[in-house]
């Protein structure tokens, strides 16, 4: 065991398969100066000398966002985690329509980036752009301009889990706080976040926790929530922010009975 790695893959196809299934790969331990192997590593072996198994994967540097699944419970981005000889557990992340084995269609979720329409929104075209606060574009702006666009955080989003189908999810949400920040751009960002479900976050900071940019969500979340009050948008039914953290633990103590 301690020369190998032992992946239990996920695995389904729709096509054929009535059921989900898990298969066991033996891939050898390639140590190198690093001193681990990579997840995206120990698929490619299985794909290259195994057989066949289905997954997403671009830029291999934690750029791109496409290797996005659940590693040994966790999810993450799988060019990006280092895994050390023993036993693995391989599955894609939670939620999403699974296409065939680790790959997830990802077109529902990217359906509610695009309709942050996050492009900039001016009344007249830009013709030059002034300068940003230093602070504010490198410590928000830049790190919110690095979204993978991976779903982790929608993986871990326990307000999607008990049936927030009108909230955008956390990172189109991301998205929203990007612009309502930008001193250029002039739509009225807090109103949409609004309508996008702010308040049907339940401020529990796991988006954050896996976030591979690193974006603070909960201060951006608490910004825009301070920001539409300010403005009287905050919705009657969600004066109690306890009321989606009900919600949920209602739902988790009947899933355990």
């Amino acid at each position: 065991m301690k020369d190998k790695i032992i992946a239990k893959v996920f695995r389904y196809d729709p096509s054929m398969d009535k059921v989900p299934y898990y298969k066991e790969y033996e891939v050898p331990w390639q140590e190198d100066e690093s001193g681990f192997m990579t997840g995206l590593q120990v698929l490619h072996y299985i794909y290259e000398n195994i057989e066949p198994i289905v997954y997403d994967y671009n830029c291999r540097g934690s750029i791109c966002g496409r290797c996005s699944m659940v590693i040994d419970g966790k999810p993450v981005l799988a060019c990006y985690t280092k895994l050390k000889p023993g036993l693995h557990i391989f599955e894609p992340l939670e939620g999403q329509p699974i296409i065939r084995d680790l790959m997830i269609d990802r077109k529902p979720v990217m359906q509610k980036f695009v309709e942050t329409e996050v492009a900039k929104k001016t009344v007249n075209a830009v013709e030059k752009s002034e300068d940003i606060d230093y602070d504010l574009y490198w410590n928000t702006l830049e790190r919110l301009n690095n979204c993978r666009e991976c779903m982790l955080c929608y993986d871990v989003c326990p307000a999607l889990k008990v049936g927030g189908k009108d909230y955008v999810g956390p990172g189109a949400m991301m998205q929203i706080a990007f612009r309502h920040l930008d001193p250029h751009d002039e739509a009225n960002r807090v109103e949409q976040a609004v309508y996008s479900g702010l308040w049907k976050c339940v401020m529990c900071g796991s988006c954050e926790l896996v976030c591979p940019a690193q974006i603070p969500h909960l201060s951006l979340l608490q910004r825009l929530r301070d920001d539409a009050e300010s403005q009287s948008l905050k919705p009657k039914e969600w004066e109690d922010y306890n009321f989606w953290k009900n919600r949920l633990q209602t739902s988790e103590k009947s899933g355990k009975e």
